[in-house]
Parts: C-alpha cells; sequence; structure tokens
C-alpha cells in the first residue's frame, strides 16, 4: 500500500500574508491630519435670567481652511457657580469652509474680583464640516477673553481634526 502525503504552506505564513495584505489596506485609510488654528473678535451679548445667561455672539477673523471667516454661537451659562461659570451651547464658522460645533461640558468663563473682565476656555467639538473639512472630526482647545461691559471678545480655537 502506497501512502501519500499532502503538503499545505505553514498557518503562520498564510496568517502573516493575510495581516500584510489586510495592513496595507487600513494604512491607505488612516485618518488624515488636519491642524487648526483660528483667532475671532466680535460681540457677546448675555442676558441673566434666574441664574441662567443667555449668550448670544457673533464675530469676525480667520482660520486654517476657512480663510477670512464669521463666528456665531448660542448658549446658556450657569451664573450661580462662580467664579467661573460653566457653559455650553453651539456654532458656526464660515468661510472658504464651514465648521458646525458645539461647546464642550467643562469649558468655562471665569470673571475678576468685579465680574467685568471674563477668561474664557474650555473646548469646541466639531459635529460637520463642509468644503475642504467636509469630513473633518475632531476637539478644538478655546481660550478667549469677554469684557462684559462693552461685550466684546476674543477667542482662539487650535488643535488637530481628522478627515
Amino acid at each position: 500500500m502506497k501512502t501519500f502525503r499532502l503538503t499545505f504552506a505553514a498557518p503562520a505564513a498564510v496568517c502573516a500574508a493575510l495581516a500584510l495584505v489586510a495592513g496595507s489596506a487600513v494604512a491607505g485609510t488612516a485618518a488624515k491630519k488636519l491642524p487648526f488654528t483660528a483667532n475671532y473678535t466680535g460681540n457677546a451679548v448675555t442676558k441673566v435670567t434666574n441664574n441662567v445667561a443667555a449668550i448670544s455672539a457673533t464675530g469676525t477673523g480667520t482660520g486654517t481652511f476657512v480663510g477670512k471667516s464669521s463666528i456665531s454661537g448660542l448658549g446658556a451659562g450657569d451664573t450661580s457657580q462662580q467664579p467661573c461659570v460653566p457653559f455650553t451651547g453651539t456654532g458656526l464658522i464660515s468661510g472658504a469652509a464651514k465648521l458646525t460645533f458645539k461647546v464642550a461640558p467643562g469649558s468655562v468663563s471665569c470673571g475678576d474680583e468685579n465680574g467685568e473682565i471674563f477668561s474664557i476656555s474650555g473646548h469646541v467639538t466639531v459635529l460637520k464640516g463642509t468644503g475642504k473639512l467636509a469630513k473633518a472630526k475632531g476637539t478644538l482647545k478655546m481660550t478667549g477673553t469677554y469684557d462684559h461691559t462693552s461685550g466684546a471678545f476674543a477667542v482662539k480655537l487650535f488643535g488637530t481634526l481628522t478627515a
């Protein structure tokens, strides 16, 4: 009686080859990094009712991928928490491209002793983009100032988005 032997490629070699092919496919779809910086100045209006500050802001400036652009937003803050008022809201940056964003929980505006000049710090999460930022997602750092007497604000947004 004759014995036949069949030889197959070692399973480890097959797995390694498949991993290389799969790795190439994944590497081809890696997220694109989009460094983003924008600076805006404008006017904000706050109206306080029962410890809730209704916030409306509009401004102009420039930003990466959006060029000369405008920013607008609506939000609310809890004025019962002093000296730093937590706030949230939504906004839009509109220029060569658009970014819709929301102010992340944990963002605050901290007032001076007189409650006139406030420092702004927090994050905004990008919800949707258009143009060169059509697939942009991520969170940007936000810093700035707000003068309660004049309504003037200055804000900077910066960080890296992915697309």
